[in-house]
């Protein structure tokens, strides 16, 4: 069978090879219904760019790279957020002569050790990465390299970077009001270490909370869980003390099931001597019994974003230009 070009589809639409051309790449200059028409001949014929020619006339490299972490070795499940995460960037790629491919990270591997492999390999034209720390070494590395890339995740650093990042200050303040709001006295965080911005942005935000209801809230009341190999037998732990939590403000769906469970098994009501809201990334927290509030974040929105913004960097717009905050979405069960 005939490898299909441009010209196969032009021939079969009745179109310009230009045209079609411009349609694939989304041209502004094609009209909406004209490049539906394109694609759609283009799925029919099975057609697909070569990617390698492009790149020899273009002097690009088609392929972007996400290096993020797929699974820790305390995971039951794996980061479910990843996979929304990883749609999302396909699906901002879609209708682009750019496709994505994944470098996963090793649990106890370096974070620069990857990135540094795709780069002085020459595997992508474009890196998107995530769980930013406030002096993040990638950042320094890339641009240092004038690397494109985009982080899931802000930094503290004086270097401009495009971004997309949930607004954790925001959720910390509101899953701590809420917790107040209900009567909880003993609220605590669930989160993991304080080592990446995104944990010392909830933090500033629950402590802002606390200063507003005038309850107090220190690095006492954090419960780190990045080590607990069974969230579980870790909740039971918690909630055997005596002055046990009976707010709870966890920072992913997985730990709040674990915690559901733990203070199921102290004879603890869910809901009644103890409150749970939770940061979630899909509609797992809908499974729960009994059923707890939740502050959604569209990781697949943030994927699209992360892809498009990666794009026009490449295309040469300021990084300044590129810098997304996406609020939560609060979810009343």
């Amino acid at each position: 069978m005939a490898h299909t070009t441009l010209k196969t589809i032009a021939e079969y639409t009745g179109l310009s090879v230009t045209t079609v051309s411009r349609a694939l790449k989304n041209g502004d200059d094609v009209k909406e219904p004209t490049k539906e028409k394109v694609r759609e001949a283009a799925r029919k014929l099975g057609y697909a760019p070569n990617l390698q020619g492009l790149g020899l006339r273009t002097g690009r490299n088609y392929n972007i790279c996400c290096v993020i972490p797929m699974m820790k070795k305390t995971d039951i499940v794996g980061d479910i957020g990843s996979l929304s995460l990883l749609s999302g960037v396909t699906r901002g790629l879609e209708n682009t002569p750019y496709h994505m491919s994944v470098v996963p990270i090793g649990d106890s591997q370096d974070p620069l050790e990857p990135i540094k492999y795709v780069v002085e390999s020459n595997l992508a034209g474009g890196i998107i990465f995530n769980n930013t720390k406030p002096n993040d070494p990638r950042v320094t590395y890339l641009h240092e390299r004038h690397f494109p890339f985009i982080s899931f995740g802000q930094t503290e650093m004086s270097v401009d970077h495009a971004f997309v990042d949930i607004d954790n200050y925001d959720a910390g303040f509101r899953a701590v009001e809420y917790l107040y709001k209900q009567g909880c006295k003993r609220i605590r965080m669930v989160t993991a270490v304080k080592d990446y911005t995104y944990v010392w942005h909830k933090y500033y935000g629950v402590k802002r909370a606390a200063m507003e209801y005038g309850f107090a809230f220190n690095d006492d009341c954090l419960i780190y869980d990045s080590y607990a190999n069974d969230y579980r037998a870790f909740a039971r732990k918690i909630f055997a003390q005596e002055d046990y939590p009976d707010g709870l403000f966890c920072g992913s769906a997985l730990s709040a099931l674990g915690f559901i469970a733990g203070a199921t098994d102290n004879g603890l009501v869910v809901g009644k001597d103890v409150k749970i809201i939770c940061l979630e990334t899909c509609a797992l927290a809908t499974q729960f019994v009994p059923p707890v509030p939740g502050l959604r974040q569209d990781f697949m929105g943030v994927g699209i974003k992360l892809a498009q913004g990666l794009l026009k960097l490449i295309d040469g717009e300021d990084p300044k230009k590129l810098q997304l905050i996406e609020k939560v979405t609060f979810i009343d069960r």
